[in-house]
């Protein structure tokens, strides 16, 4: 004659060693982890594509500067917005915004930091100082928000050159 406790403690013993369901309780356990990780690491990458082109633009608007060439059509300021619009322009297609701003600074270093300064890209052997700036308002996923990254995302270089003679 069974007592109603040893079918209970067979239940329990058949329950314990029974191990179908675990996958599916692993999964739902560990998949959000891995899905913020993988959408933290995509968030992450084009962040850094970002922070690239940035520079890249920088560069070539300093570069279109520096050599003071006379562009084909335009000035040179035209030039240099063209060439950063035409590397950055895509990030204003997701919401982004581009800031171009180029500060002349006359023909000395020393006026740098001091109010003598005019808007442009300066003469032959004027110092130029450009900064290009790329605003995200809420990055690509919206991740960084719930990790206390202030929002919005800047992208910023600042370069200074001066103008060949």
């Amino acid at each position: 004659m069974s007592t109603g406790g040893s079918s209970i403690r067979r239940l329990a013993r058949l329950a314990l060693s029974d191990e179908r369901g675990v996958s599916a309780i692993e999964f739902a356990l560990l998949s959000p982890v891995v899905f913020f990780l993988v959408l933290g690491t995509v968030e992450l990458a084009l962040d850094m594509i970002v922070d690239a082109s940035v520079q890249i633009a920088a560069q070539s608007a300093s570069r279109m500067g520096l050599t003071t060439t006379v562009p084909t059509s335009g000035t040179r300021a035209d030039e240099a917005k063209a060439i950063v619009l035409n590397i950055l322009g895509g990030w204003q297609n997701i919401g982004g915004t581009v800031t171009i701003n180029a500060v002349d600074y006359g023909t000395t270093y020393n006026n740098i930091g001091t109010p003598n300064y005019s808007s442009g890209m300066g003469d032959y052997g004027d110092v130029v100082s450009y900064q290009i700036t790329v605003t995200l308002p809420k990055g690509f996923t919206g991740l960084p928000a719930y990790f206390g990254v202030p929002m919005p995302l800047t992208f910023q270089r600042n370069y200074l050159v001066q103008n060949e003679k």
